[in-house]
């Protein structure tokens, strides 16, 4: 099917529904590839320094409310192995019922290479926590917001091998409270920041997974077989990307430990990382490399 015909079924169908539960505010799209013309599942779209962002669903559909923008705020859509692409407000106004067709060029992924001198040994490094239960918690989406709003919101976690390489081989987290049928997360990796330090910069790796049935306690994304050998400062985060559910107003939170830690959050999809007192339950763990890895 040629890219003309899977978009006219894709925009049919949530125009439909549209029709019945937005205003004229919103703007739809469908974002492809633009080598495959396959749709570009669960890209984030974002506008800088504005609390207002979303995701693209699993069919490259989107949708964002424009009501408290204006014609010179920008939206930018990335996914990891693609090209950014950035639109203002106006130009998309501009097209009116139009379909707004978003094509991203893939780029080859500019992940740093490794020559390992050794295998890892047997020894293990434990990152963050797994904190099962706290009175505190941090809230993919808020109790008084629809969970629709808050596609793309994430909360991080900084990791410092402190110049000694390690192999990263799970990523654990914790839900303390999860009302949602489904729930389609994604673990990411980031690299600092080169302008402001101590802030994720580039995404370099993602893993998207499903939770089902409700799931609550500890889940485990295994790593091992992706190679993942870095020996400086990252950031591994957790982000909120879909969901099932009869309730829009479902809650879904990971435990945080309080006073001592710290995380970072953003509440948008692409939206400015923001410091937070807190330890979430997010832990991460590598073995350690006898060699120094080279370079």
């Amino acid at each position: 099917m040629n890219l003309f015909f899977k978009l006219s079924a894709i925009l049919i169908f949530y125009t439909n529904i549209d029709c019945f539960s937005q205003s004229s505010s919103f703007i739809s799209g469908v974002v492809f590839d633009q080598d495959t013309d396959e749709p570009i599942a669960y890209a984030n779209i974002g506008v800088k320094r504005k609390f207002m962002g979303t995701v693209t669903d699993s069919t490259g559909y989107f949708s964002i409310d424009l009501y408290q923008l204006s014609n010179t705020d920008t939206i930018e859509i990335s996914r990891l192995g693609y090209g950014k692409f950035r639109i203002s407000v106006k130009d998309l106004k501009e097209k009116g019922d139009k379909a707004n067709v978003i094509l991203l060029r893939q780029l080859a992924l500019d992940m740093e290479e490794f020559l390992v001198a050794a295998d890892p040994s047997g020894d293990t490094k434990i990152y963050g926590n797994s904190t099962l239960k706290s009175r505190f918690a941090y809230a993919f989406n808020p109790i008084k917001s629809r969970a629709s709003g808050n596609l793309g919101r994430e909360v991080a976690i900084e990791v410092n091998p402190g110049n000694k390489p390690v192999s990263i081989t799970a990523v654990k987290f914790v839900l303390s409270n999860n009302q949602m049928d489904e729930l389609i997360l994604r673990v990411n990796l980031y690299n600092e920041n080169s302008e402001f330090n101590g802030l994720p910069g580039e995404r370099y790796f993602e893993k998207i997974f499903r939770v089902e049935n409700k799931f609550m306690g500890e889940y485990v994304i295994e790593l091992e077989n992706y190679n993942l050998n870095i020996s400086e400062k990252f950031w591994v985060s957790i982000e909120f990307l879909n969901y099932r559910n009869d309730n829009e107003f479902g809650i879904v939170t990971l435990p945080v430990k309080m006073p001592f830690g710290k995380m970072l959050v953003r509440n948008s999809s692409l939206g400015e990382w923001n410091k937070n007192l807190g330890s979430p339950s997010i832990q991460v763990e590598a073995k350690v490399f006898k060699e120094v890895l080279i370079k």
